[in-house]
């Protein structure tokens, strides 16, 4: 994805925003202002709802970017290339410049951002009892317990077991590590993420239309359904082309052995080559 604007670099990754990220700053920015805050912290000013709810949202976008450094970093460290990080309407991506080639380094990469949302969900939360002790402003400790909250709940909804998810990372990576082949791997975790696609669009036009909400449910499912049908679709048609090469290996030079995690068949058998060093 290209950002429409660069904002620099952290740690010598590129950060931009798509124009998206403008729509989604002002709902929530809207949101927050009126509904959320003078909910949870009543008594203050129209001004100072839309102060704290502006600082508020800058700081979520924040904690995605944080998010995606942590899977840079991880994958730097692992090999992996940074082309750069995008923020936009749904979330954030870190676009690398190949795949690892070991489930293990994949499975590090995939897991590292929710384990920041974590981190910075448990520390928003931290702060926001620290700041209720010292008597701060309720409007703003309402605002970092809104922050943990939703950060731990991004890092829950983001291990859900559905490619493109890093769940669906960490489910295609374990079962890499089991097979030995990555494509396999690939279209089954993206299988499942398309099941659990089609699932939350599903819920979210059920819920848009018993209660009026749930569009954006219905978005994050259209998105989840339509990047594991690619990735599978990828994968499907990078397993054919290697099974076609390796048979045409095979009629070439019938004694020649296969590469680590090919599968072919030859005569009705399936023939796989096995992976020690994952």
């Amino acid at each position: 994805m290209n950002p429409s604007l660069r904002l620099g670099k952290i740690a010598g990754i590129k950060v931009g925003l798509h124009w998206s990220v403008a729509l989604i700053a002002l709902v929530l920015t809207f949101t927050l202002s009126q509904s959320l805050l003078p909910t949870t912290a009543p008594g203050f000013t129209d001004l100072a709802y839309l102060i704290v709810a502006g600082a508020t949202t800058a700081l979520f976008l924040g904690s995605i970017v944080a998010h995606e450094l942590g899977h840079s970093l991880v994958a730097r460290r692992n090999g992996v290339g940074i082309i750069g990080i995008t923020l936009f309407a749904l979330g954030g991506v870190a676009e690398m410049s190949k795949e690892s080639d070991r489930p293990g380094p994949a499975f590090r990469i995939a897991a590292a951002g929710p384990a920041v949302s974590v981190g910075v969900g448990a520390l928003s939360l931290a702060v926001a009892w620290a700041a209720s002790t010292v008597g701060l402003a309720d409007v703003s400790v309402a605002a970092l317990v809104w922050l943990g909250i939703i950060n731990l709940g991004l890092a829950v909804f983001n291990m859900l077991p559905a490619v493109p998810l890093d769940g669906g990372r960490v489910l295609q990576a374990a079962l890499w590590y089991r097979s030995g082949d990555q494509l396999r791997a690939t279209v089954k975790a993206a299988s499942v993420g398309r099941v659990l696609g089609t699932l939350l669009l599903i819920a979210g036009v059920v819920q848009f239309f018993m209660t009026g909400s749930g569009l954006w449910t219905a978005a994050i499912g259209w998105f989840v359904t339509s990047g594991a049908k690619g990735e599978e679709l990828r994968a499907r048609g990078e397993i054919l082309k290697r099974d076609l090469d390796i048979r045409s290996a095979a009629a070439r030079h019938p004694s020649a052995p296969l590469q680590p995690g090919a599968t072919s068949v030859i005569d009705g058998s399936v023939i796989e080559a096995e992976v020690v060093d994952h």
